[in-house]
């Protein structure tokens, strides 16, 4: 067991809420151009079109999904994947596959050590969310995702593709907070200063920014290096980037 101290930093908060890449799924968005996007959609049972028809979807798709995301514009109108590829000449039946291609590099695994924190730590005395910005549908991925045992662990799972909103847009924040006790004080986690803590701390969570040790913002109650570090820290003795914040929620 990771537990620790009967004063555990997490002990005075009823609900955690965490981001997903980069909190705790690790080696996701293989988008890189030594991907072989082909390959993939072979392997995912794509049959009817040559390599250079895939490619003249899927390239054009990935650059304008890349380009929108950074748009404020249109955080509160992200389009789906089968919008993005009908744009680029997919036809309905390769939507699917072409949505299949994609969840197999954009989705992770989440590390053993992360699996157990998750499992032993948290889920078994919080109410406990995923809020992640994510592209494929948790449908196209979730039930042959190799950590999927982990997501039975979260009372709430709110995705970005699941409706048109993304982080930072407190839209997709308040879809979950729609669904968590409000009783007790709320901690959001993640990797991301702007897409995470910030929009978090705007709505009155509580926030600990995953980033390399030193950093530093207004918006951020703690920060840690890795997920994991929460287990072991002590909440008189952690220091806090907002102790008066700190003191709100004892």
């Amino acid at each position: 067991m990771m537990r620790t101290a009967s004063m555990n930093f997490l002990d005075q908060f009823g609900t955690v809420l965490l981001d997903m890449n980069g909190t705790f799924m690790f080696g996701h968005d293989r988008f890189g151009p030594d991907e072989d996007y082909f390959a993939t959609y072979r392997a995912v049972g794509g049959s009817s079109l040559r390599r250079d028809e895939m490619l003249a979807i899927w390239h054009p798709s990935l650059e304008t999904l890349l380009t929108t995301y950074d748009d404020p514009q249109r955080f509160d109108d992200f389009p789906t994947l089968a919008e993005v590829f009908t744009t680029y000449g997919a036809a309905p039946s390769e939507i699917p596959v072409l949505e299949r291609v994609f969840a197999a590099h954009e989705i992770g695994h989440v590390p053993d050590p992360h699996a157990t924190f998750i499992k032993e730590i948290v889920a078994s005395t919080h109410h406990l969310g995923v809020v992640s910005n994510l592209c494929s549908h948790p449908d196209t991925w979730l039930r042959t995702c190799a950590s999927a045992a982990v997501f039975a662990c979260f009372k709430t799972l709110v995705f970005s593709s699941e409706g048109r909103s993304i982080k930072p847009s407190p839209q997709i924040f308040d879809r979950a907070l729609a669904e968590v006790p409000s009783d007790r004080p709320i901690l959001f986690v993640g990797d991301s200063l702007d897409r995470d803590i910030i929009p978090a701390k705007s709505l009155g969570l509580f926030t600990v920014w995953i980033a390399p040790r030193g950093s530093t913002h207004p918006a951020v109650d703690r920060v840690v290096q890795t997920l994991t570090e929460l287990s072991g820290v002590d909440r008189h003795k952690s220091p806090c980037a907002s102790e008066r914040h700190c003191r709100e929620v004892r």
